[in-house]
């Protein structure tokens, strides 16, 4: 049996009706997408807090490793650096200083107090440039380094020390030790505590089956390599032990400016110059450095003044290191507007003699650590 719907029994939805659900329904929408972008930010600037944190701890724990064991020579640290003989034949570039322990170059315009602005898509500069100064006869390796950011090169000896059993220092010399992680092209201090030379391995070879010994051969095969029958003044009993110079400075990866920034290091390479770039931390913007002095030479050895790598006068009195990193979020865009920032003396928010806010979103956040040098602070 067919029904009939009569039109006047028929209902629906008037005008006004389905108007007013479209906006209730815009309006819960809204409010979704309102919290969805909300929360999405938060956890953007949460990550990216994070990421700094990280980053920060552990480029600070790095840098204070570092630093702390600047000086340290073995056996050899009781003697004046001048005492020390060198048996490495002509070419060692200038900058191979190893008896200097540490040294810092000053980035210009970068005095504590002094505003200098964050900016975005910085170019990266040659070290050899008048942009890094420094005092007291220190030579910079050459390489490629963001501009306001100091640079430092700490110079220590590195792995446990080999106890030297025999030297032959005939047309060939060579050095017996017990067994070590040295290498052909490796630079050595040897020192029985009276005595210290500087030297080159050129090649290594086992000693006798069984004696469980290893020869170092200090030729002159390698470059630089050593002076032909060289004046060890080592004698045996002593200690073999590897040197090592890593400087540390804010670069770019491949020196691509669009690339963020981030601390990098190059040791030492077997022809005496700074090796290949390793990047260690992204995100760091810029490092400055302060270095306490004991500028009255007192036997108590403590720090008088902090100063800037260019008015350091004698860098053996350098006992402290005060290292303060800048750093930021990878990505731009984490938070909605610039962030204020206080960084070397100066606050960045834009107020009366103070820097402008930088020219992004990014989040930034200051490290700072003072770094006693083991080998030559109080009591040590």
């Amino acid at each position: 049996m067919r029904h009939l719907i009569k039109p006047g029994n028929s209902k629906g939805l008037s005008l006004i009706e389905l108007l007013i659900a479209m906006v209730l329904g815009l309006t819960l929408t809204t409010g979704v997408v309102q919290i969805y972008m909300g929360s999405n930010t938060t956890e953007r600037d949460r990550e990216a807090r994070q990421q700094m944190q990280e980053n920060g701890r552990f480029g600070m724990n790095f840098l204070s490793r570092e630093i702390r064991m600047a000086g340290y020579m073995g056996c050899s640290g009781s003697i004046d650096p001048a005492d020390v003989n060198s048996t490495l034949a002509g070419g060692v570039p200038a900058s191979f200083q190893p008896m200097a322990g540490i040294q810092g170059w000053e980035a210009g315009g970068t005095d504590p107090g002094t505003i200098n602005n964050s900016a975005n898509n910085v170019a990266v500069v040659s070290s050899a440039t008048a942009e890094w100064t420094t005092t007291a006869g220190n030579v910079a390796s050459t390489f490629n380094a963001v501009p306001n950011s100091d640079i430092v090169r700490v110079w220590s000896a590195t792995t446990l020390p080999g106890t030297i059993d025999s030297i032959n220092p005939a047309a060939s010399p060579v050095v017996v030790t017990y067994p070590t992680d040295l290498n052909p092209g490796d630079f050595v201090m040897l020192s029985d505590c009276e005595h210290a030379d500087i030297v080159q391995v050129c090649q290594k070879s086992q000693g006798a089956p069984g004696s469980g010994l290893e020869n170092l051969i200090l030729s002159s095969s390698c470059a630089p390599g050593n002076l032909v029958n060289p004046p060890i003044t080592t004698e045996a009993g002593g200690e073999a032990i590897k040197l090592q110079g890593t400087v540390f400075y804010v670069g770019k990866r491949g020196d691509v400016a669009s690339n963020p920034p981030a601390l990098f290091r190059r040791q030492l390479a077997v022809d005496g110059t700074a090796g290949a770039a390793e990047e260690l931390i992204e995100g760091i913007e810029s490092m400055q450095l302060l270095y306490g002095v004991n500028l009255d030479g007192d036997a108590r050895n403590t720090v008088d003044s902090y100063l800037v790598a260019d008015l350091v006068p004698d860098w053996s009195n350098v006992i402290s290191v005060r290292v303060s990193l800048l750093m930021q979020s990878i990505e731009d865009g984490t938070v909605p507007a610039p962030q204020a920032y206080s960084f070397d003396g100066v606050s960045y928010d834009g107020g009366g003699g103070n820097g402008a806010l930088p020219a992004d979103d990014r989040v930034r956040r200051v490290f700072t650590s003072t770094i006693s040098l083991r080998n030559r602070a109080l009591g040590n």
